[in-house]
């Protein structure tokens, strides 16, 4: 596609360039690092209250969005949000209201909260449960010889992880899982603001439940804690609710999808990688991870003029991180365009951000990967795809709206 063609926010633009525009982003390095994007001429989302009135500077160098994403006094999540859409009034308070709506101090404040669950200690403990489930979904299919794997298997283990992390009761679960694959499937139509309204009224339900019954979960946390001598609003807790419901969500499944669609693609680092699984299995999903990062990008505001790459980014213009750009720079990534499970320094990638809002749950994320991929590749190893990519049209996620693959049945 033409220069003229990309524009970043176009809905469509993953299937005009099945996938994202890396060859568009490699130009824009090469000779405009600091691209201006203007706002689209026909701007589409399934969600009325978000709109793209304004265009945005993206950042593609790999340190320019390591910088920026350092320097929070400068390159705000909460004058306009997280988003790159143009939000106002509630939508914009509901956004504020999140952790990765929040700039420092009340971001590090909110945060400490809820930091105990993803530290290494508590990740090792949790470690049999997770490798019990993610033992469970492959056995669901093991001898089918088929199945959708998006939402049969990718979505399993991170919607079951939040739910116990968070203590949704197990009534609930299900629901939960329905919920977040709603929001995630934005091709279809959906009533976006009931969803979020059941969402709330679980949150809700939770929150009084962890007050009346305190426990270790994070919802607990966040439900009895004061910041600043002051209980947390239940905007704020809701907030947070659907905040990692999601951001954990996305991520894993997304990532897991990917993974079986890259090593299909590349049956010689499949071979490799079947050849010493325990061994390789980590790198290999840190370079799906910078290869087809889930999330495309995140956008900040800049809280007061600053000049990137020679040009002058004015207070209150939108920027946004491109870190499908950022994760093929090749001055930190030799051969960028390789797919290489052995690259070593694929651990680099920015696909968890950096800086003060690196994904809280980034160890998480990667033990679940890492379990759920184990038990997958040993059980079923010839598992692949049955047809091309069907990408979902979404300007944030890089996401497979659904993937029917194939396998030898494993034998009862």
């Amino acid at each position: 596609m033409s220069e003229q063609d990309v524009n970043l926010a176009d809905a469509d633009l993953l299937e005009k360039c099945d996938g994202p525009p890396v060859a568009m982003f490699r130009r824009w390095q090469e000779t405009d690092p600091v691209h201006w994007n203007p706002p689209p001429e026909n701007f589409y989302n399934p969600n009325p209250r978000f709109k793209m009135d304004k265009g945005f500077w993206v950042l593609t160098r790999y340190q320019d969005v390591y910088d920026a994403s350092r320097n929070p006094t400068v390159f705000s999540s909460a004058i306009g949000g997280p988003v790159i859409w143009d939000l106002e009034g509630t939508p914009l308070k509901a956004q504020q209201a999140s952790l990765m709506g929040m700039d420092p101090p009340q971001h590090v404040k909110v945060k400490s909260l809820v930091v105990t669950p993803f530290m290494p200690r508590k990740l090792d403990a949790f470690t049999p449960e997770i490798e019990g489930v993610a033992k469970e979904i492959v056995d669901a299919i093991a001898s089918k010889g088929s199945c959708e794997f998006v939402f049969d298997v990718a979505s399993r283990l991170p919607v079951y992880t939040f739910c116990v992390l968070m203590g949704v009761p197990l009534e609930d679960r299900e629901r939960v899982f329905a919920m977040g694959n709603a929001m995630a499937d934005t091709d279809n139509p959906h009533d976006i603001h009931a969803i979020h309204m059941e969402m709330d009224a679980i949150a809700r339900k939770v929150t009084e439940a962890k007050r009346a019954h305190p426990d270790e979960t994070m919802m607990s946390s966040y439900a009895n804690a004061e910041v600043d001598g002051k209980p947390l609003s239940q905007s704020k807790i809701t907030a947070f609710f659907n905040t990692i419901s999601i951001a954990g969500h996305e991520t894993t499944r997304n990532t897991a999808s990917h993974f079986v669609r890259l090593m299909h693609e590349h049956p010689d680092q499949k071979e490799l990688l079947l050849s010493d699984l325990d061994r390789l299995l980590p790198n290999a999903i840190n370079e799906v991870l910078r290869y087809a990062p889930p999330v495309m990008q995140f956008r900040r505001t800049a809280a007061q003029d600053v000049d990137v790459g020679g040009k002058t980014i004015k207070a209150g213009d939108k920027v946004y991180y491109a870190y499908v750009a950022a994760n093929r720079d090749p001055s930190v990534f030799p051969d960028p365009d390789r797919f290489d499970i052995t690259r070593e320094n694929a651990d680099k990638h920015l696909s968890f951000g950096i800086g003060q809002h690196a994904c809280l749950g980034a160890r998480l994320a990667s033990l679940q990967l890492r379990l759920l991929l184990k038990e997958l590749y040993t059980r079923l190893p010839d598992i692949a795809p049955e047809g091309p990519p069907d990408y979902l049209n979404n300007i944030m996620f890089f996401a497979l709206r659904k993937m029917p693959v194939r396998f030898t049945p494993e034998k009862a």
